[in-house]
């Protein structure tokens, strides 16, 4: 995980260059191997490096093919490395170096804008083409490397870090204020994909590249979306099995390619499990690695089965395994380090992740600059909580009456819930008119803003009733009972992957420590999605698949954990308890900045009943509350 960063003045206006100095400045934790620049006219590149892996040890960039008329800064890892290099050597080029970005700057050069499709990986790139006066800039497929732009009348210029933009003149220190409605009103949910947090920031998506020429016109595609396509047929259990464990198993070889060890962030899932079970497989085919991990465990594990199962995860790991004991908060890291990743710079998507956030802190402090993680898991593995409704539209009476009363046993999410009902509700999901379901979850619904303390006039300002009524009509959709199209939409709506990635990247970036995920490998989404249900939930078991393929390295207690235990709501409570006697006063401080969005009145009536109530609920409330009015204070002030 290097820092990209460039601008472009649009009709030969002339560029100062100590504004990509500050744009790629401002990024500088992200890559602190080197900080480098090229500026030329009215463009300019700058790179902030992270020598993550060997290849990278000869990386200088912005790179310049030889006739100078090409220059890339790049920002990824790829995969497919030898296939390449295969087809770069056909094509006549000649590679310089073994780095990556050398095989993507050729890879433009040979295929120029259909290069983004040929490369597999997590990337973001942006190459300079002097003879066709533009500059071109591409995400990978899954949105895994973080691209932000502004783009306005006079210039285009782009980041790895979305406040990094803020650096320069004519930018706006306004926040988007769809994404504030959002978190004020949790009914309503921000759809716009390529926005963030400010107002002029926007985002290429998970596989779109984008072209702006030099005099401002400019256009995006997508080259990339996750698509249906025939059902796999294994002929047994065990073929699957090795399918899963062959494609698994690559996507995490790939991102085991590291200039040093390999740590990854430990929980008690299937996830993170599955990585670490592939890991211990390939560790021996890798000398001279080690593998680290890193996790929050309770003060008392033997009574939370989240810290049992990472427990017997990291059994056989001695001092490669690093914990941080909730709520005492001791261990690889205290009370002073989390309210500095809370409280140092407040932002709402950070501080949402500060579990993740203190488990790259630790991986920082001992060297490790490549850390893997899980976050995609549950998007890769899809499946609806009425799978059973697809049953029923093909007719199999038994078949669903048997999931769902597995369900009602085994389900993460689904257990407890009486077989009946959950027959019930697949027949109203499989069968009962859109317009119908339309009606009543809109009688069910209530009152949007119940709790919410925005305040009325930014509400109105922003048509809040307008918009709920607008995402009510897009969630009328009909049944499709077709299971590939609907997680394909799944996968590819607003947000998609990048809700996971972004924020784990962004907290990543503090600390120098790039974040891969190897549940978001394309190979490993395509194979889920084209996987028969089956094999994705079976006898009421989500994720059946992983927990039967690595039954040789994982405990029973593992596999078959039943539960969602989740540690990171301990640091939501401490953080609050170490800040309650500043609360009222930050709050007020915030309101300076933020009371056009919030009702002052209804905020501090609601903090009166917290005071006396002291709940977990309120807890959580004014955490996210207080991280909010905070960032819109900090941004606003500079």
């Amino acid at each position: 995980m290097s820092a990209i960063a460039g601008i472009l003045h649009f009709h030969g206006a002339p560029l100062e260059p100590s504004l990509i100095e500050k744009l790629s400045g401002a990024m500088k934790r992200r890559g602190p191997d080197a900080q480098t620049r090229w500026v030329q006219g009215p463009v300019a590149l700058g790179h902030c490096m992270l020598r993550a892996t060997p290849e990278s040890l000869e990386e200088h960039q912005p790179l310049a093919s030889r006739d100078k008329n090409l220059v890339m800064v790049w920002d990824g890892r790829l995969d497919n490395r030898e296939e390449l290099q295969r087809q770069l050597n056909a094509a006549g080029a000649v590679l310089r170096d073994r780095s990556d970005a050398e095989l993507a700057l050729q890879a433009y050069a040979a295929w120029g804008e259909d290069c983004p499709g040929r490369l597999l990986g997590d990337f973001a790139f942006a190459v300079w083409d002097a003879r066709r006066q533009r500059l071109f800039c591409a995400l990978d497929h899954m949105g895994a490397r973080p691209f932000y732009y502004v783009l306005n009348k006079r210039f285009f210029a782009f980041a790895s870090e979305e406040e990094a933009l803020l650096e320069l003149p004519g930018v706006s220190r306004q926040p988007n204020e769809a994404m504030i409605l959002h978190m004020l009103v949790p009914a309503y949910q921000s759809a716009d994909n390529q926005r963030f947090w400010l107002k002029d920031v926007w985002g290429l998506q998970p596989g779109q590249c984008m072209s702006v020429a030099a005099d401002g016109t400019h256009r995006s595609e997508t080259y990339w979306r996750l698509e249906p396509g025939d059902e796999r047929v294994y002929a047994s259990d065990q073929a699957c099995e090795e399918a899963f464990l062959d494609v698994f198993g690559e996507a995490v070889r790939c991102r085991m390619r590291a200039s040093g060890d390999i740590a990854a962030m430990m929980s008690g899932g299937m996830d993170s499990a599955g990585i670490a079970a592939m890991v211990k497989r390939l560790l021996p085919g890798m000398p001279g690695k080690a593998f680290h991990t890193y996790s929050a465990i309770s003060d008392q594990p033997a009574s939370c089965v989240e810290s049992r199962c990472i427990q017997s995860l990291t059994r056989d790991s001695g001092g490669n395994a690093h914990f941080v004991s909730v709520p005492s908060f001791t261990g690889m890291a205290d009370v002073d380090d989390l309210l500095e990743t809370a409280w140092a710079r407040p932002h709402p998507c950070d501080n949402s992740i500060v579990l993740p956030a203190m488990m790259c802190l630790a991986a920082s402090r001992r060297g490790q600059r490549v850390m893997l993680h899980g976050a995609s898991g549950d998007l890769a593995m899809h499946v609806p909580n009425r799978y059973a409704a697809y049953l029923l539209r093909a007719g199999q009476w038994h078949a669903a009456w048997r999931a769902c009363r597995s369900a009602s046993q085994n389900n993460t999410y689904l257990r407890g819930t009486s077989p009946g009902w959950l027959l019930l509700q697949n027949a109203w999901t499989a069968w009962m008119p859109a317009g119908i379901k339309f009606l009543l979850r809109r009688l069910r619904r209530g009152n949007p803003l119940a709790g919410s303390v925005v305040h009325p006039g930014f509400a109105e300002k922003l048509h809040l009733t307008e918009r709920l009524r607008a995402q009510e009509a897009e969630a009328r959709r009909p049944f499709s009972a077709n299971l590939q199209q609907d997680h394909a939409q799944a996968f590819n709506a607003a947000w998609g992957p990048v809700l996971g990635l972004s924020g784990y990247e962004r907290v990543a970036g503090r600390y120098g420590v790039e974040l891969r995920d190897p549940w978001a490998d394309r190979r490993v989404a395509e194979f889920f999605l084209r996987l028969p249900l089956d094999y994705k939930v079976r006898d009421g078991w989500n994720k059946s698949l992983p927990r039967r393929a690595f039954a040789a390295d994982l405990e029973d207690s593992v596999r078959w954990r039943l539960g969602k235990e989740h540690l990171g709501w301990q640091f939501t409570v401490r953080l609050m308890e170490e800040t309650d006697a500043l609360v009222e006063p930050l709050l007020e401080l915030g309101l300076e900045a933020a009371g056009a969005y919030v009702d002052a009145a209804a905020l501090r009536a609601r903090l009166k009943k917290y005071r006396i109530n002291r709940d977990i609920e309120g807890q959580e409330f004014f955490y996210v509350t207080l991280t909010l009015m905070l960032w819109v204070r900090r941004v606003a002030g500079g």
